[in-house]
């Protein structure tokens, strides 16, 4: 009987009304905003280590989905700016209950010729065994959540 494999990729896109400058800059910098942006969803968002957006730093977000209030500790693991990279890995809270491994990856942030950027995310994981769902969930909340940075960056 072969083993199922628990590891996976979902990759998505969301379109941003500004410049791909401005996208990356939310963040690789400006990511303490957040409760700004998206505060029927973001209840608290806390830097415990280092400085925002560099490597190694470290932030917990208190969160609510579907009534209820979740927590997310992150490192951001990588960062290129002249690529527009950065990489988030989930290393507390209540997704490791389901998953050994996860990271929010923005590969790239592209320009568009009517002004705004399409920002390309990669969600990937490691399920802790086969019986865990794989996270489609997670990637529509994620596409949400980008989707109202989005609304937010274009009346900052």
């Amino acid at each position: 009987m072969a083993q199922a494999d628990l590891h996976g990729k979902l990759q998505y896109d969301v379109e941003y009304k500004v410049p791909a400058d401005k996208v990356y800059e939310f963040w690789s910098c400006n990511f303490s905003d957040v409760q700004k942006a998206c505060p029927k969803i973001i209840n608290n968002i806390e830097l415990v280590q280092g400085c925002w957006g560099n490597e190694g730093s470290i932030h917990v977000m208190t969160y609510t989905i579907d009534g209820k209030t979740e927590t997310c500790e992150e490192m951001v693991e990588a960062v290129d700016y002249k690529k527009k990279f950065i990489s988030f890995k989930v290393i507390g809270g209540n997704l490791l209950d389901y998953y050994r491994c996860v990271k929010f990856i923005l590969g790239q942030v592209s320009p568009k010729a009517d002004g705004g950027s399409l920002a390309s995310w990669t969600l990937e994981y490691e399920k802790l065994d086969e019986n865990v769902p794989d996270p489609i969930a997670l990637r529509d909340e994620a596409v949400h959540f980008n989707k109202a940075i989005s609304a937010y960056l274009s009346h900052a």
